[in-house]
């Protein structure tokens, strides 16, 4: 079994509790359906150096790829599938389909559109729709899909940058003993080892703090203190900086360094470039984002407050 089965079992049953997700996962799925690995620190590893169970990498993927939502206040309900969605690339009749799948669905889709299916690994498979953008826009009524046009654009144009203190979450850094902290070194790219104390008077810094299966980061900013996911404490650390971002516009790529992947909605803009989750650059430990158009890159970088090199 793999994700593609995954996603047809999350897309009829809609939403659910995190534990039926687990289980579903954990019977569907296997380490290898999971090449493209991922850590909560914003590495990307091969196989022997992840640190997630398989549950934890799929879940980033399907969040990744626009396909279910996950949720941190658990109220009724800790995931949804998305509802069917066509996300429109830039300036093209093309289009990634997003979110619930059936077999029906996709035979009406296989009527109406030129309809093309990719196996990748670490994701379900990457349905793409061709035809031309007015064509597409209007005939997706005919089998219930929502249109986002220019999907990556519009992701983006929606988000603050990573310093935009109004999107933190203000909370003092944990005061109880037991916790191992780190700091972010954003001159070395790296975790170092700090104490609690160092976080409670920082004035500026990324610190996370770890005991047994638990894993916070708080981002110190002009002295205050705020909870933040780590991708964003990151950038928001880091100056600019020469080659953490560049562009190939000849092949539309870019590159980002593997230690410094963008925050989850920016990635899920740069992924919907081209319906893939992004490759892993061994030698120069990078992450590769196809088909991103310059327009997009740049607006990345902008939210990032960084620079593209080419």
């Amino acid at each position: 079994m793999n994700l593609e089965h995954l996603l047809l079992w999350l897309s009829a049953k809609v939403q659910g509790s995190w534990s039926q997700f687990r289980g579903a996962v954990e019977e569907l799925c296997t380490e290898q359906d999971c090449d493209l690995l991922e850590t909560d620190n914003g590495e990307h590893r091969p196989t022997s150096g992840s640190d997630l169970p398989v549950y934890q990498r799929v879940r980033f993927a399907l969040q990744h790829l626009g396909h279910a939502e996950f949720f941190s206040n658990q109220i009724s309900q800790d995931w949804r599938v998305v509802p069917p969605t066509l996300a429109l690339l830039p300036g093209s009749g093309e289009g990634v389909l997003c979110g619930a799948r059936s077999p029906d669905l996709l035979r009406r889709l296989s009527t109406h559109f030129d309809v093309s299916r990719t196996a990748a690994p670490g994701m379900p498979d990457r349905i793409m729709i061709r035809g031309t953008s007015n064509a597409v826009v209007h005939d997706t009524s005919l089998v219930d899909l929502h249109i986002q046009v220019d999907a990556p654009t519009a992701i983006l144009s929606a988000l603050p940058d990573v310093r935009d203190p109004a999107a933190w979450s203000p909370m003092p850094t944990p005061e109880t003993p037991g916790w191992t902290v780190h700091r972010f070194s954003p001159s070395r790219l790296a975790w170092v080892q700090s104490a609690a104390i160092e976080a409670q008077n920082a004035q500026t810094g990324l610190f996370r703090f770890a005991m047994d299966h638990q894993r916070f980061h708080y981002l110190r900013w002009r002295g205050g203190s705020y909870r933040v996911p780590v991708q964003v404490g990151k950038y928001a650390t880091i100056q600019k900086r020469r080659r953490l971002l560049t562009y190939n516009e000849s092949t539309l790529s870019l590159f980002i360094a593997a230690a410094c992947r963008p925050p989850l909605l920016i990635e899920r803009a740069l992924v919907l470039c081209s319906g893939l989750l992004p490759s892993f650059d061994a030698p120069s430990r990078r992450l590769v984002y196809t088909n991103v158009f310059p327009g997009v890159a740049h607006l990345a970088a902008q939210l990032l407050r960084q620079e593209i090199e080419r």
